[in-house]
């Protein structure tokens, strides 16, 4: 047997294992949803994220209006951007949202989410559906929009520049944020973490 495709799968869960049990346990904060970006949250400690006034060549008059002002962002240590796939929040066994429920369905079920707890990851392998559960009782699911699909499910942003994203042809990427895109990896195994 090769030991290189033994020893690749135990990376890949390494690289799962490593990057969520600093996670466990932090409460989620600044849940924000748009129909362009889905839903996001931020884990850690918060901090300012400035960006200035810049040129753009864009011909677009809203994208000059943008580009002409100062832009102040909160994220936390973490950031978690769920993309590109259909999402299901529920209490308790009981749905709360999805993705294409009214904004203010959503903005209720993110009120009943904010501050709970990530304890548990699971991500299977296949598809890159993915469960989060949180202590007082939220799980948010996440699968791919198409069966083709390979675009992310979801990507998480780590306090030392590094993404770590799930696509929905069962990938994942794994690199600092501003390298060019590396090739995925498959991931290899089901992904079970808990706190």
């Amino acid at each position: 047997m090769d030991r290189a495709a033994v020893a690749e799968p135990i990376m890949n869960a390494k690289v799962f294992e490593r990057t969520f049990q600093p996670l466990f346990g932090q409460p989620c904060w600044g849940l924000d949803f748009t129909r362009i970006l889905s839903l996001s949250m931020n884990f850690g400690k918060p901090s300012l994220r400035i960006r200035e006034p810049y040129t753009t060549t864009s011909k677009s008059e809203a994208v000059q209006l943008l580009a002409q002002r100062r832009r102040v962002t909160v994220r936390g240590e973490w950031w978690l951007s769920i993309y590109c796939c259909y999402w299901r929040l529920s209490l308790d066994n009981l749905p709360l949202a999805t993705g294409s429920s009214s904004f203010r369905r959503i903005r209720l079920a993110m009120a009943q989410l904010t501050e709970q707890h990530l304890i548990s990851v699971r991500v299977e392998p296949v598809s890159g559906a993915t469960l989060f559960a949180f202590d007082l009782g939220c799980v948010l699911e996440c699968r791919r929009f198409d069966r083709d699909s390979d675009a992310e499910v979801w990507m998480l942003y780590k306090p030392n520049g590094y993404v770590l994203s799930v696509h929905g042809n069962g990938c994942f990427r794994h690199q600092r944020g501003n390298d060019a895109e590396k090739r995925p990896m498959p991931i290899e195994e089901n992904i079970c973490l808990e706190m």
